[in-house]
């Protein structure tokens, strides 16, 4: 055989690989990368389980979503939002705000432009499981329906009730033009008691009083023990909106964040485009990360995943 005779590929045997590559844009990705999942309920341990955790950046609740995990041949992993993740999966219920990426990672990554070949390079940010690399802020419509549903409600009784009072009010006003005799009688009544006079011993425990109570409260003003640390608060500022975090999903070191939902210089993304682009390219070009696991300790960093996703249930 000629070394250096042509070499003949026989592209037959590849149609049938790549049949369904131009309807799915994602199908290269089972031939490519080993597909894996971080489930929400995978990670740490919530420490409130009974109650809603509350962001202390933007105080709404927090939620999470399932996360793929896609690893390819040199190990690297991409992270981003699974098919099962609610802001792909219910769509109709939930309306992407903005996202916010950690500041931290953001300004230890380097930005895509050429370097001299002497740059020192920093160290990429370190990551675990529980990292919360993106914050995306939405609009629960579904809560939103629900908590207009129940104003208008209150509204119809406060209603009802006021047309009750304005009717027991001019029930009373008829009785009492009914009987004039009762009403001139209770009149005459009221005078001769306010017509009394007060004890003043009454008249002195009442200025012992307001005198302790003014002292009380000039020294509540002038006591310097009270402090004004800020309390992470316990319940949502708006039940309509919510936070879902996207989480680091395994140990190891962030070597790259998607440049395509990244607004330099801008903490809160808002573009449209942006959004659309998570949302709808989610496992291509919607991706939120590259993670790179750690090399000392082989199948830890991957111990929390898994490869297929849960069934859902109606």
């Amino acid at each position: 055989m000629d070394e250096h005779a042509p070499i003949v590929y026989d592209l037959t045997e590849y149609k049938e690989t790549t049949r369904d590559w131009n309807d799915d844009p994602s199908a290269y990705l089972a031939r490519y990368y080993t597909k894996q999942y971080f489930l929400s309920t995978a990670g740490k341990e919530l420490k409130e389980p009974l109650g809603p955790i509350i962001d202390f950046q933007t105080s709404l609740e927090v939620k999470r979503g399932d996360q793929y995990v896609y690893q390819s041949p040199n190990k690297l992993c991409i992270i981003g939002l699974a098919p099962t993740h609610p802001l792909l999966a219910q769509r109709e219920r939930y309306q992407v705000l903005n996202l916010r990426f950690d500041d931290k990672i953001v300004n230890a990554l380097p930005q895509p432009t050429h370097l001299p070949a002497n740059e020192k390079k920093c160290p990429p940010p370190p990551c675990h499981h529980e990292t919360v690399v993106l914050k995306i802020e939405a609009k629960d419509l579904w809560a939103e329906k629900e908590q207009k549903e129940k104003e208008e409600q209150k509204e119809k009784e406060e209603q009802k009730e006021k047309e009750e009072q304005e009717q027991d009010k001019s029930e009373q006003a008829g009785e009492d033009v009914d009987m004039p005799g009762t009403k001139t009688q209770a009149g005459s009544e009221e005078a001769s008691t306010s017509g009394e006079s007060v004890p003043s011993s009454m008249v002195a425990e009442q200025g012992s009083v307001a005198s302790s109570v003014t002292s009380t409260a000039s020294s509540a003003v002038s006591s310097p023990s009270v402090s004004h640390a800020q309390v992470k608060p316990k319940k949502s500022i708006d039940p309509t909106r919510v936070i879902f975090v996207v989480r680091g999903s395994l140990g190891g070191h962030v070597m790259e964040l998607n440049e395509r939902l990244i607004r330099r210089g801008v903490d809160v993304v808002t573009d449209p485009e942006v959004i659309e682009t998570m949302l709808d390219k989610a496992s291509t070009h919607g991706y939120i990360a590259v993670i790179r696991p750690k090399a000392d300790k082989k199948g830890v960093p991957l111990k929390d995943l898994v490869h297929e996703l849960p069934v859902a249930t109606a």
